[in-house]
């Protein structure tokens, strides 16, 4: 319903823009840096409008910037909000799909260590983050069973094989491994809710202890936003309209 809104929009517009006369634009013509206007002091800061511009590279890739934050050198900050393909599909419409659509990001990059130790009753997992911010919950569902399922919040659990794998005759468990974003608190949330990370076949008898690195899952790929066929209003070869704004290049 949104995308046909936008559409109807778009049509409205481009009546009555002489700028775009029938002709779609090249992608020679549109790409280049695109700077967000505002008026914000602390745009960095903003829960809604964050960016700094939008590249549109001649390759039909983009790259969405974050606005930097130059007050706190301390903080930890990601140059890019977004990236991933674009191309013009109407007189006046581009459309962008982040790459979290079409590849497999190395944020999903896991290891796991095996071992065996301490008692034979319990399954220990460990999950290794690369820093320490992760606001979220770790989901672990075993042998396709959700009443099987244990969410938590810590990075070290402790699960009696009893409850959630298989009777001990059943060496092999399939666990399933998953990162839910935890948002309480947050006013507006533009990332990804679920991040699936793995699943696997598990001989829980010889490997009582795991320990889940996960090198590649920082911030950044934490607060990537994702956009499938998201359009953008093109109103001349150097002005674009998007989410309510105007992007000059």
């Amino acid at each position: 319903m949104k995308k046909l809104l936008f559409l109807l929009i778009v049509v409205f517009l481009f009546f009555g823009n002489t700028l775009v006369q029938g002709q779609k634009m090249k992608i020679g013509d549109l790409s280049g840096i695109y700077i967000l206007e505002t008026d914000s002091k602390y745009q960095a800061l903003s829960d809604d409008r964050n960016y700094s511009s939008l590249e549109l590279h001649t390759n039909g890739t983009y790259t969405l910037g974050k606005a930097v934050v130059k007050f706190s050198p301390v903080m930890e900050q990601c140059d890019c909000a977004s990236k991933g393909k674009w191309s013009v599909i109407a007189d006046n419409v581009i459309e962008i799909t982040s790459e979290d659509y079409y590849l497999k990001q190395k944020g999903y990059t896991y290891d796991i260590k095996k071992e065996n130790k301490l008692s034979q009753d319990s399954l220990y997992i460990q999950v290794v983050f690369p820093t320490d911010f992760h606001p979220v919950k770790l989901d672990f569902t075993f042998n396709h069973n959700n009443s099987k399922r244990f969410t938590t919040d810590k990075t070290y659990i402790v699960l009696p094989k009893s409850k959630y794998l298989w009777n001990r005759r059943t060496a092999t468990n399939q666990i399933s491994f998953s990162v839910n974003a935890d948002i309480s608190g947050t006013k507006l949330y533009k990332s990804r809710m679920l991040f699936e990370i793995f699943e696997e076949s598990i001989n829980t008898e010889k490997f009582n202890s795991l320990t889940i690195s996960l090198p590649n899952f920082d911030r950044c790929f934490f607060e990537f936003e994702p956009y499938k066929q998201q359009l953008i209003y093109i109103k001349d070869k150097n002005q674009l309209l998007w989410q309510g704004e105007t992007w000059r290049k």
